[in-house]
């Protein structure tokens, strides 16, 4: 059961992977045809960036509710503290409890924002505190400001929230009526954040080219829902040349302790650009691929590192040309991502199979795909991978 209330819950707007629109007890058909482009109103990226969180938070109100993880804001408190402080914003809440996104977090914090008198929130940290502080905000009904402190996600800027149980079990994707009023990079702080997240980062966003593409094809073919603008599109194509471009030249500065132009390109690649665009465009089969495989259970990897295998597979499943597919394989092992099963803890056929037929009858992703898929077909594309058959 949802824990929003009725005025709350009925404000929600797009749902973007089945192209409807989603009221309290009506669905309506989104016209056929339309374009639209959600975004964050600023988004700000840069070395010290952290100083102008009062700024962006005054423009929002005076008492401000900071909602993040312990860790991320013990690195992150002084500077937000005197920030505010300095633009006249008063701290009303502060929680480090952001553990994970349910969906009693999310009513027991915007009780306590509602009783103190915030008039926003501040989420910091990584996915889990963006969609929680996210979903708060939008219990609450205030804006929200995002702070990130680590590159394994761009959810600073989406207007999504993915809700768990205790447990860490998928639950919901509410679908928030805003995109965050300000998202707030720091380079500095991203930068220091163990080197593995931003190569997560990058596996994640690698799909996004592959699945703007697909969706836009679903979408001419089945003329259910709106298309994608050519501003989607553009941007998921240069989310990929970012990446292959200059992700293995950032990660060789971060190796090094430095943050050079590649690093602050891929940082604005992974948390803005590829935002922008699975944002306006839709997750399709290397998504819906990575939920059947940790459904399995057997799967051993963070989120963005099974994304990333599963792009290849989806890229073989959509027959892309060879040297394409060659071209993403050696980016993959050069930045070090998974190419291979053996990558995922070598996760058994049945695994596979688990996962083959979630694509096939449960994942809403697949509706981005243009043809409906079918099981053998999954599999054998799993199997060219492993051969390494491009």
């Amino acid at each position: 059961m949802s824990p929003f209330p009725e005025d709350i819950t009925n404000s929600i707007t797009w749902k973007r992977s089945l192209g409807t629109q989603r009221q309290e007890g009506s669905i309506m058909t989104a016209p056929r045809f339309v374009r639209n482009m959600v975004m964050p109103f600023k988004y700000v990226q840069g070395r010290g960036a952290l100083a102008l969180v009062g700024e962006h938070s005054a423009a929002l109100g005076e008492n401000a509710f900071v909602v993040g993880e312990s860790v991320a804001l013990s690195l992150t408190n002084k500077a937000i503290r005197d920030s505010l402080a300095s633009a006249g914003v008063r701290l009303r809440v502060f929680s480090d409890s952001a553990r994970e996104c349910t969906y009693s977090a999310i009513d027991r914090l915007a009780k306590d924002g509602t009783d103190k008198g915030a008039d926003h929130v501040i989420g910091v940290g990584g996915g889990k505190a963006m969609d929680l502080a996210k979903a708060v905000a939008m219990k609450m009904d205030v804006p929200v400001v995002t702070v990130g402190t680590q590159c394994a996600t761009n959810a600073d800027g989406s207007h999504e929230s993915i809700v768990y149980s205790d447990d860490h079990e998928y639950v919901a994707d509410i679908v928030l009526p805003r995109n965050p009023h300000a998202v707030i990079e720091d380079t500095d702080i991203i930068a220091g954040a163990p080197l593995p997240f931003i190569i997560q980062g990058m596996g994640d966003a690698l799909a996004c080219k592959f699945e703007a593409e697909a969706f836009a094809k679903a979408r001419a073919k089945k003329k259910d829902a709106a298309v994608p603008t050519v501003a989607a599109l553009a941007l998921a194509n240069t989310c990929y040349e970012n990446l292959l471009s200059k992700g293995p030249k950032a990660i060789e500065a971060l190796r090094k302790k430095s943050i050079s132009s590649e690093v602050e390109d891929i940082i604005e690649t992974v948390k803005l650009i590829s935002c922008l665009a699975f944002e306006n465009t839709g997750c399709a089969l290397a998504h819906a691929l990575h939920n059947g495989l940790t459904k399995s259970r057997e799967v051993k990897g963070q989120h963005g590192e099974i994304v990333a295998y599963c792009t290849i597979v989806q890229a073989v499943y959509e027959n892309r040309p060879p040297d394409q597919i060659r071209q993403m394989v050696t980016w993959c092992r050069r930045v070090g991502l998974p190419t291979a099963l053996k990558d995922l803890d070598s996760p058994s056929g049945r695994a596979i199979e688990i996962a083959a037929r979630h694509v096939c009858a449960d994942d809403l992703e697949m509706k981005n795909m243009p043809e409906e898929a079918r099981q053998e077909d999954i599999l054998r594309a799993v199997k060219k991978v492993e051969q390494g058959n491009y």
